[in-house]
């Protein structure tokens, strides 16, 4: 935003060099960005950078109020029309029905104008801040903007109809053209200005075609108004429509400078365009009030954060040159009232950091801390990515970053999508979808790499998989590491040979991790995803907890992304393998006495589970067995159609004693008996 120096000039006394005032402003938080200076007219402007939570210095009234404050110099106010002694427009009236997008709206009616030309300093004083000049009723308008930062607008008050003016929401498939002749249908979110017939005006945005100012217009009706902030970036962002008054109603207007704006605005039509006749002014609703109004601070919170003692008489003052209101109630105590213009201070500490940089923060000395600092530790998810990403790329995978938005290519909507997080914006056609699953992400990795001559693409990635929750409103995002296995695993020593990856090669990596993270009792169900070929996928649980799936892609994916080898897949969720893992390893010590070693082969059917014969082997075990295998399995002519045969290999020992071989096979044929008739099982010992 450009500043002109000239106009400051009626609001303070600047002291030569500006230079000087331009470095107080940014060491106290208004940045001045450069200084250009003009020659006709004469005058040297600041472009100041505007933070957001200052909308009180979008005018030079709120930056003059600035300059006062960080210099210590009296500050004038704007001339305004003091307002009284007027009748009503008669017949003229106002409705709001929609307070929510509208709490207060004032107007005023003005007949009669008799003189057109724009004075000299408005034209140059507007084109010095990059405004051109149009006529002089929408220049006055304009002028008031930048000087007090209050939005006006004047219709033509014999274009409105009925004489009334409505503030409302639209009507359903309502249509408007805007003053710059572009037509736009209006949305249910959207805030108008109508007359008795039609709307003549998108609230705190732009005006419209039908009642705009012309070079015939005599009379107008003079608007000004608070708009809700929320409701006005909304219809802007919608309509992808700007202007300078969109700008200022979108962080907020002084509800004060309502009546301000109005009255300076007021004051400087009947000096230069001498209407016939200015009505009373007519309101609706109420001015909207801060969430706090007052703030209690002690002499002693300043010195508590800023490290240094000032004075509680030069506390007082600062508050006071801010414009803040100031009421001691006990010596080093004060109760400070807070304008509407700063609706930024809702604590102490927003005091005590006005004062510092009023005080100025080079004057603070720089101090160390009064205690040590503490010590935070490591966070247990990032040591466990770290884990997790050692092992893999130690074991040859490479990590992969991709992109978090995703289309909807070989995903499914009703499996899939249905829970997903759809985004309303899109930052690139096509991506409409927060990912849910990174098997696409990985897919374009595999074929990315493939085309440019890869034989083998073994590729992982530890990011966020996102998620709408059926408990609650906002998405859910859980950190998940994703592995795809592509084309040949290659040799590891001159002794290896290469080979094309399997489903076991994934599955080991999966169960290194889990291992890894200390996860014990692990058991495999069956999992269906869309995008796994039919009867590949599996899930991998601790104490019926979900930790991993993983499969093969199906060839309907493989197909889409021009893949002619098999790719493996799985997940991992790291946070809930987080709260499975051990938290702390515990050393045992090495067994004294001997093992013995017990095969046990089965022939169950295809349904029963070998995480579920492992865990019946161990809870029959008496502690005597050490360590239950899953060897080999088998399926063929001497196993029956339906059936698999499972081979365990069981490692009996004690802690406490040597085991005698005839007790061991005791245990071991109890075992076998169980599981038979259990599991109605066939079985062979030896």
């Amino acid at each position: 935003m450009k500043i002109s120096t000239n106009w400051l000039k009626d609001f303070v006394e600047l002291a030569p060099p500006v230079a000087r005032i331009a470095e107080r402003l940014t060491l106290a938080g208004l940045e001045v960005k450069k200084c250009e200076s003009l020659t006709h007219p004469s005058d040297t402007l600041f472009e100041i950078e505007i933070t957001s939570n200052r909308p009180d210095w979008l005018s030079h009234w709120g930056v003059a109020r600035e300059i006062a404050a960080v210099e210590n110099i009296a500050l004038k106010n704007p001339a305004v029309d003091p307002e009284t002694g007027r009748t009503p427009p008669p017949g003229w009236k106002i409705q709001i029905k929609d307070a929510g997008g509208c709490p207060y709206y004032t107007g005023v009616l003005i007949e009669g104008i008799t003189e057109h030309k724009t004075p000299d300093f408005i034209v140059n004083r507007l084109l010095a801040c990059g405004i051109r000049s149009i006529s002089l009723i929408v220049d006055i308008t304009n002028y008031v903007l930048l000087e007090v930062g209050q939005p006006l607008h004047a219709f033509d008050a014999d274009l409105i109809r009925g004489k009334e003016i409505i503030v409302r929401k639209p009507k359903q498939g309502e249509k408007f053209t805007l003053i710059n002749g572009a037509e736009i249908e209006l949305k249910s979110d959207d805030l108008v200005i109508a007359d008795s017939d039609r709307t003549v005006a998108l609230a705190g945005v732009m005006g419209g075609k039908d009642s705009e100012i012309s070079d015939k217009t005599r009379n107008i009706f003079l608007e000004s108004a608070f708009f809700n902030p929320g409701r006005v970036r909304k219809t802007s962002r919608t309509h992808q429509l700007s202007s300078d008054s969109s700008y200022r109603f979108e962080r907020r207007v002084d509800p004060e400078g309502v009546d301000l704006g109005r009255s300076r605005a007021i004051a400087l039509i009947q000096k230069y365009a001498k209407p016939r006749y200015i009505s009373a002014v007519i309101k609706a609703g109420e001015k909207p009030q801060l969430d706090v109004k007052t703030i209690h601070l002690r002499a002693d919170e300043v010195t508590s954060v800023l490290g240094v003692e000032i004075k509680p008489s030069q506390i007082a003052l600062i508050l006071g040159r801010l414009s803040l209101h100031v009421k001691q109630h006990m010596p080093g105590s004060w109760t400070v009232g807070i304008p509407s213009f700063r609706p930024d201070l809702m604590r102490p500490i927003d005091l005590i950091e006005e004062i510092a940089r009023i005080y100025g923060y080079e004057n603070i000395p720089e101090t160390l801390p009064a205690r040590e600092p503490l010590t935070v530790g490591e966070s247990p998810r990032l040591v466990l990515e770290r884990k997790v990403r050692h092992l893999l790329s130690g074991a040859g995978l490479c990590e992969t970053v991709t992109f978090s938005l995703i289309s909807e290519d070989g995903l499914s909507p009703s499996k899939d999508l249905q829970h997903a997080v759809q985004i309303v914006n899109p930052l690139q056609h096509g991506l409409h979808w927060m990912r849910p699953t990174m098997v696409t992400s990985l897919l374009n990795v595999i074929q990315k790499n493939v085309n440019a001559g890869a034989d083998s693409v073994p590729v992982f990635e530890i990011a966020n998989t996102y998620m709408m929750s059926d408990q609650q409103k906002h998405p859910v995002e859980e950190r998940t590491c994703a592995i795809a296995l592509y084309g040949k695993k290659a040799a590891q020593t001159w002794l290896d040979t290469a080979r094309a990856v399997t489903s076991y090669d994934l599955k080991g990596f999966v169960e290194a991790i889990l291992g890894n993270a200390g996860c014990a009792d692990l058991c495999v169900a069956k999992a269906q995803k869309s995008y796994f070929a039919e009867g590949t996928g599996e899930e991998i649980r601790a104490w019926q907890t979900p930790l991993a799936f993983l499969g093969q892609v199906s060839a309907e994916l493989l197909k889409m992304w021009d893949l002619k080898e098999p790719v493996y897949y799985a997940e991992i969720s790291l946070e809930k393998l987080l709260t499975q893992s051990e938290k702390t390893r515990v050393f045992k010590e090495w067994p004294k006495y001997p093992a013995i070693e017990r095969d046990l082969s089965l022939v169950v059917k295809e349904s029963v589970r070998g995480g579920d014969l492992i865990s019946e082997i161990r809870g029959m075990g008496q502690g005597l067995i050490r360590e239950v295998e899953l060897f080999d399995l088998f399926r063929g002519k001497r196993v029956p159609k339906g059936c698999k045969n499972l081979a365990f290999r069981m490692i009996y020992q004690s802690a406490e004693r040597t085991l005698v071989s005839d007790e061991v096979q005791k245990l071991h044929d109890r075992i076998a008996q169980t599981l038979v008739q259990k599991y109605q099982a066939s079985f062979q010992t030896s």
